[in-house]
C-alpha cells in the first residue's frame, strides 16, 4: 500500500503485515470538498495539521489529508487501442446482454474512429458498421460469424472479462485493469471517455471556462476522479441535481490542474479540441485565476509559523518583509496558505516543518459532511513503520495499533528454530504499548504439556530475581 511517511510529508510504498475484519460496527460516511468519499467507524483516524484525529472529533471545513497524485503502473497489459475503445463504449456503448452491442454519437469522426478501433483490437472477429439514425450516428458491432450456445460476440466476451459487460447507465464503472496501466495509456483512456459525456467549454468574451464528466453512476464518476489523481489533478466530484434527471460532475478546475488536463488528457473531437485551445491561450494572457484549492491550512500560522519566529526572534513585520507582503498585522493569519507563499515563510521563518508541508505529498481538504451509514462488517490493516495507508483516496490511520490500551506480542525463540535456539522452553512477552508508555520485555516459561505460559523464576535466592519472577 501507500503510506505517509510523516517525518518527510512523502507517499512511500509500505507492506501490510496483516488484514481482518475487527467486527460488524456503525460506520459513518465522511465525504470532503472535492467529494471524496470513505467510509469509517467513528474512532478510525485522519490526520489533520494537528496529528491524528478520530472522525467523531472532525469538526466541518476541518482539513484531513489526501494523496496529491496516485502513482501508475509501468508495464501496460493492455493496447492503447484497447484503452481507447474501452473509453468509448463505458461512455457510450449499448453492451446489455440480449441486445445488440452498438455505440451511439451525434459525430461521424467519432462514429469512424470507433469503427476503426474495433477493427484493431478484433480483427476479422467481427464487422462494424456505421449507420445513419435521425440525428445521431450508430456504430454496431456484430460478430463475424455465427453464434451459438457455445459462441459469444467477441466484444462482450472481452467486456464480461474485465466486469463490466451488462452494466446500465448508472451501473457503470472502470474496470480494475484500467487503474493498473501506465500514465500515457490512462491518458488515452480518459481521452476517449471524455468524447462521450465530457465538455471542454469556453464561453465567448470573458466567460467562464469549464471541463467536467458527467454521468449518472456515481460509481463511474468516483472511477474517473481517482483516475485523474493519477495523472496529477485534483478534480471535483459533485452531484449536479439540476441536469436531467440528476448527474454525478467531475468538475476540473483551476488554471493549473485545467491546463494539466489539456496538455495530458485533451479533447478529442473538433469542437472540444478548438475549445482546449482557446482555454490554454487565455490561459497564456493571464485571463483565468487560479481556485488557491491547494493549501496548507491557515492553523498552519498558530502552530509552525510562530512558534519558529519566537525561537529566531524574528518579528510579525520582518516576515511580511521578507515574503513580499505588505504588513497586513494578524490579517495575514486569518487565511489559508498556498503551497508556494508557504515555502516563501518557511524560509524566511527558517521553519524546516512548514517546508516539509510546502512540498509535501499531500493535499489538504475540508471535511463537507460525516452522516451515518448503518451497520457494517468493519476491516483494517495493519501497516509496517508508518502505520497508515491510502485507502480510497484518503490518507487514514492503522487504527487498531493505535486505539488500543496494550498491544504486546509473545516470541518464541524454539517454535521458530527449532535444532539451533539457544533458549528451550522459553518465550518472551514484548510489551510494545500500554496506555502510560512501553513496558518492555518479560521473559516468560512455555509449559508445552498444559500448554500454558508462566513466569520465568531464576535464582530464587535473592530478593531481586525474586522481584523480577513475581512481576
Amino acid at each position: 500500500v501507500l503510506a505517509l511517511n510523516e517525518e518527510t510529508m512523502k507517499l512511500e510504498p509500505a507492506r501490510v503485515t496483516n488484514a481482518f475484519c475487527t467486527g460488524t460496527k456503525p460506520v459513518f460516511e465522511l465525504r470532503t470538498k472535492l467529494g471524496r468519499t470513505i467510509r469509517a467507524t467513528a474512532n478510525h483516524r485522519f490526520r489533520t495539521i494537528d496529528g491524528w484525529k478520530h472522525l467523531d472529533e472532525l469538526e466541518h471545513g476541518e482539513h484531513i489529508a489526501l494523496p496529491r497524485s496516485l502513482p501508475t503502473g509501468t508495464e501496460p497489459t493492455m493496447s492503447g487501442d484497447e484503452l481507447a475503445l474501452l473509453g468509448h463504449l463505458i461512455g457510450d456503448g449499448c453492451t446489455l446482454p440480449r441486445h445488440a452491442i452498438q455505440y451511439t454519437t451525434n459525430e461521424l469522426a467519432l462514429a469512424e474512429t470507433v469503427s476503426q478501433l474495433a477493427t484493431d483490437v478484433f480483427g476479422d472477429r467481427i464487422s462494424p458498421r456505421i449507420k445513419r439514425e435521425r440525428s445521431w450516428w450508430q456504430v454496431h458491432l456484430p460478430a463475424s460469424e455465427r453464434l451459438t450456445h457455445n459462441v459469444r460476440n467477441p466484444v462482450a466476451e472481452w467486456l464480461d472479462a474485465m466486469g463490466v459487460f451488462g452494466l446500465r447507465s448508472h451501473e457503470k464503472r472502470v474496470p480494475r485493469v484500467v487503474f493498473e496501466q501506465r500514465i500515457g495509456w490512462i491518458n488515452r483512456f480518459l481521452r476517449h471517455l471524455w468524447s462521450t459525456d465530457g465538455c471542454v467549454w469556453l464561453s465567448k468574451k470573458d466567460g467562464p471556462a469549464r471541463i467536467y464528466y458527467a454521468s449518472s453512476s456515481e460509481q463511474l464518476a468516483s472511477d474517473v476522479q481517482s483516475l485523474l489523481l493519477r495523472v496529477g489533478i485534483n478534480s471535483i466530484r459533485r452531484f449536479n441535481a439540476n441536469s436531467r434527471k440528476g448527474q454525478w460532475h467531475v468538475d476540473v478546475s483551476g488554471a493549473d490542474d485545467m491546463t494539466r488536463f489539456l496538455q495530458y488528457v485533451g479533447g478529442l473531437g473538433e469542437e472540444k479540441h478548438r475549445n482546449g485551445n482557446a482555454i490554454l491561450e487565455r490561459f497564456a494572457a493571464g485571463g483565468v485565476p487560479n481556485t488557491n484549492r491547494d493549501v496548507v491550512p491557515k492553523r498552519a500560522w498558530r502552530t509552525i509559523v510562530k512558534p519558529s519566529m519566537r525561537r529566531n526572534e524574528i518579528t510579525s513585520r520582518a516576515m511580511q518583509a521578507s515574503i513580499g507582503t505588505s504588513y497586513c498585522g494578524s490579517t495575514l493569519y486569518r487565511s489559508n496558505i498556498g503551497r508556494s507563499r508557504a515555502a516563501a515563510v518557511a524560509e524566511a521563518v527558517r521553519s524546516e516543518e512548514l517546508a516539509r508541508l510546502a512540498d509535501s505529498d499531500v493535499y489538504w481538504d475540508g471535511v463537507a459532511e460525516i452522516t451515518a451509514a448503518g451497520i457494517a462488517p468493519v476491516y483494517d490493516l495493519t501497516v509496517e513503520e508508518h502505520h497508515n495507508f491510502v485507502a480510497q483516496d484518503v490518507i487514514v490511520h492503522n487504527s487498531i495499533e493505535q486505539d488500543a490500551d496494550i498491544v504486546s506480542f509473545i516470541y518464541r525463540d524454539e517454535y521458530y528454530n527449532k535444532e539451533e535456539s539457544e533458549r528451550p522452553g522459553e518465550a518472551d512477552l514484548i510489551i510494545a504499548k500500554h496506555r502510560n508508555g512501553p513496558i518492555g520485555t518479560v521473559p516468560l516459561a512455555f509449559l508445552e504439556q498444559f500448554p500454558k505460559f508462566a513466569n520465568l523464576a531464576r535464582g530464587y535466592g535473592n530478593d531481586d530475581s525474586r522481584e523480577q519472577g513475581e512481576g
